[in-house]
């Protein structure tokens, strides 16, 4: 098969943290993750080795910390996070959608993976 396609319906949604639901897709080379974060939600500081990382958000308002700088994403904006960079977000009020780009893919974001992941223990306490 040289392509795939599919909606983001149709596809299985998994809470990956409290209020932080994940709908994930790869190919071999990118992964691509439809995020629903319902308030209050928190990401605390963590960081990807591997990948590079896209954010698009398409509803509701997030603030991301990226670093010592933190910021607000509104509909249409982008951030594009290195790998490596340590980052974390939480949610502002009511729900925000946003998608996520990984290069390369992140395999470890589907549903049924057992392996490990590069998203922080929620009960480990560090803040975003």
């Amino acid at each position: 098969m040289s392509s795939f396609r599919a909606r983001w319906d149709d596809l299985p949604e998994r809470e990956v943290l409290t209020n932080n639901f994940r709908t994930a897709m790869t190919g071999k080379e990118t992964g691509v993750n439809r995020i629903r974060w319902i308030h209050p939600t928190v990401v605390p500081t963590h960081s990807h080795p591997d990948c590079e990382q896209t954010v698009i958000v398409t509803k509701g308002r997030v603030i991301f910390t990226v670093e010592d700088d933190e910021f607000t994403l509104e509909p249409g904006e982008i951030a594009i996070l290195p790998r490596n960079v340590p980052h974390g977000g939480r949610s502002i009020e009511g729900e925000a959608e946003f998608i996520e780009i990984f290069a390369p893919t992140r395999i470890e974001n589907l549903v049924g993976f057992v392996g490990s992941s590069s998203m922080p223990d929620p009960d480990e306490g560090t803040g975003a």
